[in-house]
């Protein structure tokens, strides 16, 4: 490996610190935003839980029924569900960058 000059490697340093920091917070990010996708999965599947239990409030669910309630609450779901899991792909994205620039921050310490 070849020795670069202490100037050259504190700015390499610096930079590589900054990659992280926004790899950092990117993938933070968009962890939070899978978890707020998964509690408003939650949320519209309790939702259609209640519509669901019989002996309570027959009316009521069968107007949500006849008016199409549940069949929304069915596709948000669906929809709720492909938006998690492209957010799921992208977190294990931002994973691997990090993986990746923790690496390089090994690396250049080793200079």
């Amino acid at each position: 490996m070849t020795l670069i000059p202490r100037k050259q490697a504190a700015q390499l340093q610096t930079l590589v610190g900054i990659k992280r920091q926004k790899a950092e917070q990117d993938m933070l990010s968009l962890q939070m935003e899978v978890r707020r996708i998964e509690a408003e999965i939650a949320a519209i599947s309790e939702n259609l839980k209640a519509l669901d239990r019989t002996g309570e409030e027959y009316d009521g669910a069968s107007l949500a029924r006849r008016h199409g309630a549940v069949e929304r609450m069915i596709a948000e779901i669906d929809r709720r569900k492909a938006e998690l899991a492209a957010r799921q792909a992208e977190l294990a994205a931002a994973r691997e960058a990090l993986k990746r620039v923790m690496h390089s921050e090994d690396r250049i310490s080793d200079l």
